[in-house]
């Protein structure tokens, strides 16, 4: 896994978190005021991957996805795609949680 912080094709900066693949499994949910802000919330995910809530939910199409949220009620992270059930956006939020600490970036 790998973070990239870049600027979205508004020209807002934010930051994804890939796969081996270059699949997008996360990303901030948000855009910041610079790249160095967006640097500086990939490397609090990546560092503190296991303190956030990860909850899932679904959405309209039977479709689910999951979110990070700090326990001050701040949401830090979003799943990179949706899921067809709410077991494997669990399984998905689980493997951000493991891994993300050991994602090469910020």
């Amino acid at each position: 896994m790998k973070f990239i912080i870049e600027t979205n094709l508004a020209s807002k900066p934010a930051w994804w978190l890939l796969d081996d693949d270059n699949r997008v499994v996360a990303w901030a949910g948000r855009t910041f005021a610079s790249l160095a802000y967006a640097d500086e919330a990939a490397h609090d995910f990546r560092v503190n991957a296991d303190d956030p809530d990860y909850r899932v939910q679904a959405k309209r199409g039977g479709l689910w996805l999951w979110t990070a949220w700090r326990p001050e009620g701040i949401r830090v992270a979003v799943s990179g795609d949706w899921f067809p059930s709410e077991g494997a956006a669990r399984d998905a939020a689980r493997r951000v949680q493991q891994q993300a600490c050991t994602a090469i970036g910020p």
